[in-house]
């Protein structure tokens, strides 16, 4: 009998730590003057143990900050800045391998390349990791977001494969890659539930918009998942932060959609741009920080703000 009652423990331990959830506050938020000369954002990546922030302009900037401690800093933080001549939706670094991941859009093309050491200059050859589905670029949607996990990489179509993106089908497929060494390979593919039709002014933001993911630290059975879409018509974004519980045996990512971990459009008096770029900062007081970067789209009618929420 007490084997049988240590068992149900155990289990019981297993499911209370697969329903705890994640949720953030509003820690702080910046909104850039257009004279900093910092446009176009996508990608962001925080590298502790050289203390670098790194970001990825989709026009080819790409950008090295050092020494950012406090909100302040990033106005006018001295940075070093290189060409990669990649229009960079998000970038992660893996620290064990000393790799690059990153993915590109153009109009013609979206795909996963990866570089050990740094990211590639102009110029520069680097690897390709291949997709298992075709991406409708040429609705502006290709890869946008990437996350890192202990032993996997995961790759999100920002609204589906060609066959996946209808507005009348919610489910779309996230790709999952094996940590092999010093590469990846394909392991599964896991549905996710996808908002569409958030944005109905326009057409092609009917589809929604994952923007970014990002894991949680040494966790491998939870992704944050940032969706987002952006109206043109009426310049406004509505985005949410969205926990996604992986299920191993189904291989679906179970959305929490009901409590997201955090409505940006839920803060009086506050406005969130279209938000693209997605990194953990350092712990503040023993809490997690967050931090999201927007693409102004190097328009003078938008800007690039950056938000610092806490994890409760």
């Amino acid at each position: 009998m007490k084997y049988l009652l240590s068992l149900l423990f155990c289990c019981l331990l297993s499911v209370a730590a697969h329903c705890q959830t994640v949720s953030f506050s509003f820690n702080d938020y910046l909104t850039f003057p257009h004279s900093r000369n910092l446009h176009g954002i996508s990608g962001m990546e925080f590298i502790p143990a050289r203390q670098e922030w790194q970001l990825a302009a989709d026009r080819g900037n790409y950008y090295v900050f050092r020494n950012l401690h406090q909100i302040t800093d990033w106005v006018c933080a001295p940075d070093s800045v290189f060409q990669t001549g990649l229009y960079v939706e998000s970038v992660r670094y893996d620290a064990p391998t000393d790799t690059y991941f990153f993915s590109v859009e153009t109009d013609d093309e979206s795909y996963v390349g990866f570089k050990k050491h740094a990211m590639p200059g102009l110029g520069e050859t680097f690897g390709r990791i291949p997709l298992p589905h075709p991406l409708p670029v040429d609705r502006n949607k290709g890869i946008e977001a990437l996350a890192l996990t202990p032993n996997y990489l995961w790759v999100a179509p920002e609204a589906g494969s060609v066959e996946e993106a209808r507005i009348d089908n919610p489910l779309i497929h996230f790709y999952r890659y094996k940590k092999t060494g010093d590469s990846v390979v394909f392991d599964a593919e896991f549905s996710y539930e996808i908002d569409r039709n958030v944005c109905p002014t326009d057409s092609n933001e009917k589809l929604g918009g994952i923007s970014e993911m990002i894991a949680l630290p040494g966790d491998e059975s939870r992704l944050l998942v940032l969706e987002r879409c952006y109206e043109p018509t009426t310049r406004s974004v509505t985005a949410k932060l969205y926990e996604a519980q992986i299920d191993e045996a189904r291989k679906k990512l179970i959305k929490l959609k009901d409590k997201p971990a955090f409505d940006f459009n839920s803060r009086s008096g506050f406005r969130p741009d279209n938000l693209e770029a997605m990194t953990w900062g350092e712990d503040n007081d023993g809490h997690k920080t967050l931090f999201i970067l927007s693409d102004d789209n190097i328009s003078k009618n938008q800007w690039t703000q950056l938000i610092i929420l806490e994890m409760k």
